[in-house]
C-alpha cells in the first residue's frame, strides 16, 4: 500500500484511509465518517472499497481492535 491520492476532491490519500483502518475503521462508511473521502463525487469509492478489501486480506487482526456491531 502506498501513499497514492485516493480522494482527489477532498485531497484523502491511501495512507490516511489505511491509517483509519488501522484505527478500527470497517467500511466505506466508516473511511468517509473519518477522512471525507468519497463524500464528494463517489468516483473514488471503487478505489476505497479495494484499499479496505485488500488492507482486510493482509492486515494481522488485532485482538483489541474496536469492531462495531
Amino acid at each position: 500500500m502506498g501513499d497514492r491520492l485516493v480522494c482527489i476532491c477532498n485531497m484523502v490519500s491511501e495512507k490516511e484511509i489505511t491509517a483509519a483502518l488501522k484505527k478500527g475503521a470497517t467500511s466505506i462508511e466508516d473511511i468517509q465518517y473519518a477522512t471525507r473521502a468519497g463524500t464528494s463525487c463517489g468516483k473514488c469509492l471503487m478505489t476505497i472499497d479495494q484499499v479496505v478489501q485488500e488492507y482486510e486480506m493482509n492486515a494481522v487482526i488485532d485482538p483489541q481492535r474496536k469492531i462495531k456491531f
